[in-house]
C-alpha cells in the first residue's frame, strides 16, 4: 500500500469515526417533528425568542451593549421574527441565531464550501443541512469537531453558544 493510498484510507476511516462519535454522543440538536416543504426547500420556524429578549430594559439597551451576529467569510442572510416560516433552499446549509442588536433571529444561508467563523452567535437557534450528499461540521473554540450534521433536510434546534465555526462541505 503507497503512503498516499494508506493516507487516504486513514482519512476515510477518520470521517465515519467522527460521524458515528457524533451519532452516538449526546447532544443539544432536536429534530422538528413536521417540517413543511416546498419543492426542494425546507421552511425553518425560529423558536421563540430567548427570555427577557423582548422586555423594555433590554430593548433600551440593545443598540449600546448588542452586537449583531456575524459569520465570515460573508453570506447572504434574511432576520425574522419567531415563528415566521424561512424558506432553506436546496444546496445550503442554513443557520439561525438570535440577534439581540435588533430583537430577531438572524438566518444565514451558507451556499459556498467554506469554513465560516462565527461572530457573537449566543443561544439557541435553527439548522437545516439542505445540502446535497455534503455533511456539516461544527468546531468549538480550540477547532475540536463538536457535531456532523448530515444532509437530513430537517430544521433542528440547536445551541450555538460553544460553536465557533462551521464547514458546510
Amino acid at each position: 500500500m503507497s503512503g498516499n493510498t494508506r493516507r487516504s484510507a486513514l482519512g476515510v476511516i477518520g470521517a465515519v469515526l467522527c460521524v458515528l462519535v457524533s451519532a452516538f454522543a449526546t447532544g443539544p440538536a432536536q429534530a422538528a417533528s413536521d417540517t413543511p416543504r416546498k419543492s426542494g426547500s425546507y421552511m425553518m420556524i425560529m423558536p421563540p425568542a430567548p427570555e427577557g429578549a423582548n422586555s423594555p430594559s433590554s430593548l433600551s439597551a440593545r443598540g449600546v451593549a448588542a452586537a449583531s451576529p456575524t459569520v465570515s467569510p460573508w453570506a447572504d442572510y434574511v432576520h425574522t421574527t419567531s415563528g415566521n416560516p424561512v424558506e432553506c433552499k436546496e444546496g445550503n446549509l442554513c443557520a439561525g441565531v438570535w440577534d439581540p442588536a435588533v430583537g430577531k433571529y438572524k438566518v444565514f444561508f451558507l451556499f459556498r464550501c467554506n469554513l465560516y467563523s462565527l461572530s457573537y452567535w449566543n443561544g439557541w437557534g435553527q439548522a437545516v443541512n439542505n445540502q446535497i450528499g455534503a455533511a456539516a461540521f461544527f468546531y468549538g473554540q480550540n477547532g475540536q469537531v463538536r457535531d456532523v450534521v448530515l444532509p437530513e433536510n430537517r430544521p433542528f434546534t440547536y445551541d450555538w453558544t460553544p460553536v465557533w465555526s462551521i464547514r458546510n462541505c
